[in-house]
């Protein structure tokens, strides 16, 4: 039996994705040893790409045929609206977070003002804006809303597992992501629905090889990269949130085994 559409694309890109949810920026996180610049940067450019989500989610929605039979409540299409309306109400409190943790740490201006978008933050909306057009309608979009929750997943639960006690109270500002962020990308709840969305990519049943298929694999790869760019630098290593070239989704120079590079956003 051929693996499913969600393991062959987790194997595509093994190094990268490792770099992806491993990166310092994690490890330090866990360690309360990020700078305040380094983590309000962070912060600032994941509430912009958090405010382009809903945008996207209605993108797949309204390229979601919704049944009108009695029995749609088990249909496929019901239960991906399902799930993307979930995944609304989820950014909604997300932002919130946000904005309250900000509020609360005295960082408003640096994470709620007049923040530029970095090109990381761009090459994902660009992503999304893109995710459902060209004939590629739901399936894509819904690989891709799967592809960045599975990234964030792995890259928390990372965080988790490399988490120190917290010895006296500390800089706020330096266990902020112990006490808050950590623990709510790396929770029992966001695991499931991260699970629900996997599901229901492979329950799609998207052809091996056919050119949805192909558009899979590339949407894949580009989330991957833009995920490993995302991160700000730490001690030196990997780049800083806005750091790609020209602005546009390009692939890393994978091997033969990772596949080609990943075609820029259109």
């Amino acid at each position: 039996m051929p693996p499913s559409l969600t393991t062959h694309l987790l194997s595509l890109t093994p190094s990268h994705l490792r770099t992806a949810t491993t990166h310092p920026f994690l490890l330090a996180a866990a360690t309360s040893t990020l700078p305040p610049a380094t983590l309000t940067t962070w912060l600032a450019q994941d509430r912009l790409y958090a405010l382009s989500y809903p945008s996207f989610i209605g993108s797949i929605l309204s390229s979601l045929p919704i049944p009108t039979h009695p029995s749609r409540s088990t249909s496929l299409e019901w239960r991906v609206a399902d799930v993307l309306i979930d995944a609304l109400a989820n950014i909604r409190r997300e932002i919130g977070m946000f904005e309250e943790v900000a509020r609360q740490e005295g960082w408003e201006a640096e994470v709620c003002g007049e923040v530029e978008e970095g090109r990381a933050t761009r090459c994902y909306r660009d992503l999304f804006a893109g995710a459902t057009g060209g004939g590629k309608g739901w399936v894509v979009g819904l690989v891709v809303l799967w592809a960045t929750e599975e990234c964030y997943l792995r890259a928390w639960k990372f965080a988790r597992s490399h988490c120190v006690a917290q010895k006296g109270d500390g800089d706020a500002g330096q266990d902020v992501m112990a006490r808050v962020f950590i623990p709510n990308w790396s929770s029992e709840e966001f695991e499931g629905f991260v699970g629900r969305l996997r599901g229901l990519v492979d329950e799609v049943g998207v052809e091996e090889g056919g050119w949805l298929w192909r558009e899979c694999e590339s949407a894949w790869r580009q989330v991957v990269w833009i995920e490993s760019n995302f991160w700000p630098d730490v001690e030196g290593e990997g780049q800083t949130v806005g750091d790609e070239v020209g602005g546009e989704v390009k692939g890393q120079g994978e091997t033969a085994e990772e596949g080609t590079k990943a075609d820029s956003v259109q």
